[in-house]
């Protein structure tokens, strides 16, 4: 059956085009804005983050406060973010504001600084991790996907038996595959925080799980609103303590619950 042809109004066709080409204009528009917003923040973020460094554990904090940086990092992890004295990111956009394209050539850059001295019992080593991020077009479904390049990081000592580079080194060294103990000790060490500053996000299922959600978690929240969350959470302790005095202010009649067999204690506040 032959279907019929339908015409197409020249006024649709015309407005279509034009809308097009709007599009195209608006592109460059959200560009130079991106541009400007870059511009004008960098220096007041670099003056934020001198202030920052004369406060302990600001990042500690911060992150520990956040509960969706949790569901990135294993809880094992957690006792090294202490060491963190510093989050940086610098965001850039290097779109040509005369090109035609479907998405603007932008990314950012996360640097992040351990300091040994601010750890407590788990000690890393003092090291800068620098991280180059870049939205890019997937060629095969047309999605918007970040991509990064891997970066060095020195593992703690503590967790080297679980480190997925050293894993895979040492079965390649000696010519055999990973035994079952490796594999899964290799699975433990993909889920790290450290194997984050590995990830690529060209080897789906093959490295650390939600590279790109824990990157624009940093980028795009994190690290703008940090002084929020470093302010929730003082706000919240203080909360916590005047609850406690609450509770320490009222007499409680003990005398039927009490067991002397049964040392007294404190649940400890982190």
């Amino acid at each position: 059956m032959v279907k019929p042809e339908v015409s197409v109004d020249k006024d649709v066709e015309e407005s279509m085009l034009a809308l097009k080409n709007l599009e195209v204009v608006i592109q460059e528009a959200e560009a130079q804005v991106e541009k400007f917003k870059n511009n004008l923040f960098k220096p007041i973020y670099d003056k934020r983050r001198e202030y920052i460094k004369k406060i302990p554990k600001f990042w500690y904090v911060v992150l520990v406060e956040n509960e969706d940086f949790q569901e990135y990092v294993r809880v094992e992890d957690m006792k090294y973010i202490e060491s963190i004295s510093d989050i940086y990111v610098e965001y850039w956009d290097k779109t040509p504001t005369t090109q035609k394209i479907n998405i603007p050539k932008k990314g950012f850059r996360i640097t992040v600084q351990f300091d040994s001295s601010h750890a407590t019992d788990y000690k890393i080593k003092s090291q800068t991790i620098t991280k180059d991020f870049e939205w890019i077009l997937d060629q095969e479904d047309g999605v918007r996907k970040l991509i990064s390049t891997a970066a060095e990081i020195e593992w703690p000592q503590e967790l080297q038996s679980i480190n997925p580079q050293i894993i895979k080194q040492f079965a390649k060294d000696e010519g055999r595959s990973l035994t079952a103990d490796e594999k899964k000790r290799y699975r433990q060490g993909m889920r790290s925080f450290f194997a984050f500053w590995g990830w690529t996000g060209r080897k789906a299922g093959k490295e650390f799980r939600s590279g790109e959600e824990l990157a624009t978690l940093i980028a795009d929240t994190i690290f703008p609103i940090a002084l929020d969350f470093y302010t929730m959470a003082s706000v919240n302790d203080v909360q916590d303590g005047d609850s406690e005095d609450q509770i320490s202010g009222e007499e409680l009649d003990l005398s039927e619950t009490e067991d002397p067999s049964e040392p007294m204690y404190k649940k400890q506040k982190i």
